[in-house]
């Protein structure tokens, strides 16, 4: 078995056994075995990071997000000021790992949208109480939510050749503005028959999914954050659902301080009554991570304001040998017409 396969089973056994890690102990085993893990996928990347075909990837990746921000800035009728047709350039449009750096209103755009393949997110095993299998093949997962707009894009790298991994199915889940799920009967969630903040994509050649969607809000307990699964060699279904597959990946991603608070402050998310948890009080989010991860989304604001939309980014690296089918436990399955209750999901013991 591969070494850093070998790592990651070991890390899907620590997190598996200990669920979420409680003791000072715990917590430092979890983490050390870990960055083994993150270290291992950080010089697999770097081997390969500046191959022509990585570097081509990066090119397109550049393009496509600069292209898809003017689409939605067009969309949404942003673009009437000229003045402010450099939008991307902004320090406020910056993300965690990009505005420490000190950028300004110079900062090449090319610099703000690249893809950043070296920061890999590590499959986290836990999948949560929440995921629903046989959600719908869809790119807009909206469903009629009020929030702000989000536009995702999500590309995913093999770790061992910067290459992108096309044809695996990428599930995305969050909760809505007010910290509520779709698609699951228990108690304060949206019930069986909710499809709202749920979707599958398949990645196209260059290993992106790019879904519609709104800002996630909060719940007590929990960072702001969207659960993301990738599953390879599924059957894709007549009813535009999908079977079976190898799941590769795991995790979840997390976003700035600076862009949830400007997001909570609007409506509805104002009027959520739960107590927001941040990053740094979140076991799981931006505290924990270390040099070689960063668990954050890049953004950039559409417009002058948060409800003008976000477009929200991030490269994942991948091992396509990893396999975390005893982990992926939902809570229900979705069908047409409503759902059903599938057994208490338990967290991943490999």
């Amino acid at each position: 078995m591969p070494l850093a396969t070998t790592l990651v089973a070991l890390l899907a056994c620590v997190a598996g056994v200990l669920g979420h890690p409680s003791s000072e102990e715990d917590k430092k085993a979890y983490l050390e075995t870990r960055s083994r893990v993150i270290a291992h996928t950080r010089r697999s990347l770097e081997r390969c990071a500046d191959s022509p075909e990585a570097r081509a990837l990066e090119e397109r990746a550049v393009a496509r997000r600069m292209a898809k921000a003017e689409e939605l800035r067009a969309k949404y009728g942003l673009n009437k000021d000229k003045r402010d047709r450099q939008w991307f350039q902004h320090y406020n449009g910056l993300s965690h790992d990009m505005s420490y750096k000190g950028y300004n209103l110079n900062t090449p755009a090319k610099t703000l949208f690249s893809s950043n393949t070296t920061c890999a997110l590590v499959p986290e095993t836990i999948i949560g109480p929440y995921y629903v299998e046989g959600e719908l093949i869809r790119s807009d997962i909206t469903d009629g939510q009020k929030g702000v707009r989000a536009h995702v894009d999500y590309q995913f790298i093999n770790i061992r050749t910067c290459k992108p991994m096309p044809d695996l199915l990428i599930d995305i889940w969050h909760c809505n503005a007010l910290g509520v799920y779709s698609g699951v009967s228990a108690p304060g969630q949206g019930g069986l028959d909710t499809t709202y903040g749920r979707g599958v994509q398949k990645t196209d050649a260059d290993g992106v999914v790019q879904f519609d969607t709104i800002f996630p809000g909060h719940y007590e307990g929990r960072a702001t954050h969207i659960h993301v699964m990738s599953t390879d060699h599924a059957r894709v279904l007549p009813n535009g659902t999908f079977e079976g597959g190898t799941v590769r990946h795991i995790g979840q991603t997390y976003f700035d301080e600076s862009v949830i608070k400007a997001v909570e402050a609007t409506e509805p998310y104002r009027r959520n009554p739960a107590r927001r948890t941040t990053n740094l009080q979140d076991f799981f989010a931006g505290d924990q991570a270390t040099p070689q991860y960063d668990p954050f989304v890049k953004h950039v604001y559409l417009g002058k304001k948060p409800q003008d939309g976000l477009l929200l980014f991030l490269s994942i690296g991948l091992d396509p040998d990893a396999d975390y089918n005893e982990c992926r436990t939902p809570a229900a399955h979705w069908h047409p017409g409503g759902g059903e209750d599938l057994p208490d999901p338990q967290f991943c013991n490999m």
